[in-house]
Parts: structure tokens; C-alpha cells; sequence
């Protein structure tokens, strides 16, 4: 290193290594039924926790099907529930009135449009949903930093996929069951820490989530599978992605390098410094606005990863301003 300082800092992973084999020969149910879940639990209560063999048996996956989102004669399938999927159909339902898109790309009043669009979303999000008796009801939900992974894949026959997994906070709980090498998340965080409201700890309950991978049609016969990682934050990337896309006609590498706003703390919007100043005047008009630079940190916007289909011609994009851009664009 030229200034005489080098620095080197790796993470074994040789007990996960293990852990991924042994999951792949023994199937999905060992890790709720089986050796692994015996281990995790048995790592977990030796350092104080609750976590037991009964809980992990009694974990289920359930099919849902997707939301089917019209969108500007297109559709978005979404995810639905306790998700952000029924938010982001709301967010398209008031962009479909009140978006009029033209044809140099989004205009101030495209900004406008997303910004009262999420804003609006946001709030009946917070004050409608949670998990009571199984239906939708009043909540909350934790704003905390994200350790979230987002990836979009489509294959040579057009078959896509789009797949959010999370620890929730920056390492989860930071604990790693020794003998697995397993890092468990704190997903506790997504509930309201209020007794009694509907999206409060209960056992059995689930939680409140930001997650929004979704798979779109857009009406000019392209396909696109989109996602990102970034808490409350992945909400309003997807949705202006998903509007460059079907109302603007752009191309991924138009679509992740468009500037855009997070409208999801509350009163205050976010814009990307690189804003055109017409954009940025007319937000500052109307709403609590602040600049921000896209940067890795303190994140102020989602990182998002998306894949296109047109015709037979596959296309791929992720935030470019993470290191992990570079290294796809190796690949």
C-alpha cells in the first residue's frame, strides 16, 4: 500500500460450508426437524435463549398466490400478506390516476406523483397492517439498518425469479451458532414493541415486512423480475424502476442510473443530489425535502437488482454504486 498501511480481514466460513453440504443431502427439513435443528437450537440455549427443537418443527412454508397488479396495460405480480406487496399495489393504483407520463422521461411532476403516491401508501401501510387472528389490521413497524440480500435471475428460455432474503439489522442478532456457522437474524424487530396492537410479539404471529421482489409484464411485451435490499427504503426503489420501465420504455441501464426519491421516513423526501434542479425545486416546494448522495454509507436509498426480458435478448442491472456492480460486470 502506498501510505505504508495494508489491511486484511477474512471470515472463515468452513463450519457454514459444512452446514450448506449437509443441508443439500439431507433436505430442507433438517434444518427445522433434524440434526441442524437440534445443533441450533442446542447453541442457542447454551448462550440464554428460548429457541427450542419444538419451534423450528413447527415452522411451515405456505404458497400464496401472487398480487396481479394492472399497471399502465401491463400487470406487476407481487407478493402478498404481510408484505410490502399490497403497499406497492396501492403506490401503482394512485400513479395510474394521477402519473401522466410524457415522452422525455420523468418530469418535477413524475417526482411529485411517486413522492404523494408513497407518502399516502406509507401511512395507511402503518396504520392498516399487522398480523391479527390471520387478517389485516393496525400497526407498526421498526425502521432499523438492513443486512438484506436481493437477487433477479432469468435463464436462456426467459423462466425468471426475483428472491429478497434478510437478517433484518446489520448482521442480524450477530449471533452465530457455533456449531452450524448459522448467523440467526433479530426478525423480532418487524414487530410493534406496543402490547396489544395488532402487529405486536405473540407467539404464533407474523410480522410486519418490507420486502417487494416482484415479476412485471410491461404492455410493449418486455418482462422484467425486480427486487432490492434497504428496509422501508425498498418500496419506493421499486416502484420508480417499475415506472421507468413500463411508463418510460427505458432499458435497465437507463432505469438504474435514473436519480430517485425515498419517500418513506415519514413527512420528509429524499433526492438523489444528482436531481435535475426543476425536480428538486418542485419537491422542495412541496415537501420537507433533503439531498442525498447514492453511497454505500449511511445508505439513503435501496440497492436494487433487476433482470429484462425482450424477445430473446436477456439483460441484467444492479445499483452500480455497490462494490458487488464491479464484480457482476466482471462475471
Amino acid at each position: 500500500a502506498p501510505w505504508g498501511i495494508k489491511a486484511e480481514t477474512r471470515l472463515p466460513q468452513d463450519t457454514l460450508k459444512a452446514t450448506l453440504s449437509h443441508l443439500a443431502e439431507a433436505g430442507p427439513r433438517d434444518f427445522y426437524q433434524g440434526d441442524l435443528a437440534r445443533s441450533i437450537a442446542s447453541d442457542i440455549k447454551a448462550d440464554g435463549g428460548s429457541l427450542s427443537v419444538e419451534d423450528l418443527a413447527a415452522f411451515r412454508a405456505h404458497l400464496r398466490e401472487p398480487l396481479a397488479i394492472p399497471y399502465r396495460g401491463g400487470k406487476v405480480f407481487a407478493t402478498s400478506e404481510l408484505t410490502a406487496g399490497p403497499t406497492l399495489s396501492r403506490t401503482l393504483g394512485l400513479l395510474q390516476n394521477d402519473l401522466k407520463p410524457g415522452r422525455d422521461g420523468p418530469d418535477a411532476a413524475a417526482y411529485l406523483a411517486y413522492a404523494s403516491a408513497l407518502q399516502a401508501a406509507y401511512r395507511e401501510r402503518l396504520r392498516d397492517m399487522g398480523d391479527q387472528d390471520g387478517r389485516r389490521a393496525l400497526g407498526a413497524e421498526a425502521l432499523a439498518p438492513a443486512c438484506t440480500t436481493h437477487f433477479s435471475a432469468v435463464d436462456r428460455d426467459g423462466n425468471m425469479a426475483a428472491v429478497t432474503q434478510t437478517l433484518l439489522s446489520t448482521f442480524g442478532s450477530r449471533f452465530v451458532s457455533g456449531q452450524t456457522g448459522v448467523t440467526m437474524n433479530n426478525g423480532i424487530m418487524w414487530f410493534d414493541p406496543t402490547p396489544g396492537g395488532p402487529n405486536a410479539l405473540a407467539p404464533g404471529k407474523r410480522c410486519l415486512t418490507n420486502y417487494t421482489p416482484v415479476v412485471a409484464h410491461a404492455s410493449d411485451g418486455r418482462r422484467l423480475a425486480l427486487g432490492a435490499s434497504g428496509g422501508r427504503r425498498i418500496l419506493p426503489a421499486v416502484t420508480q424502476i417499475l415506472s421507468f420501465v413500463m411508463d418510460y420504455g427505458m432499458d435497465l441501464d437507463a432505469a438504474i442510473h435514473q436519480p430517485r426519491i425515498d419517500a418513506s421516513e415519514g413527512a420528509v423526501v429524499i433526492g438523489d443530489a444528482r436531481m435535475p434542479g426543476a425536480v428538486r425545486d418542485a419537491l422542495q416546494a412541496r415537501f420537507d425535502y433533503e439531498e442525498a448522495r447514492v453511497q454505500d454509507q449511511p445508505m439513503k436509498f435501496a440497492c436494487p437488482s433487476a433482470v429484462l426480458r425482450n424477445a430473446n435478448a436477456n439483460s441484467g442491472a444492479t445499483e452500480s454504486f455497490h462494490p458487488w456492480g464491479d464484480a457482476v460486470a466482471e462475471a
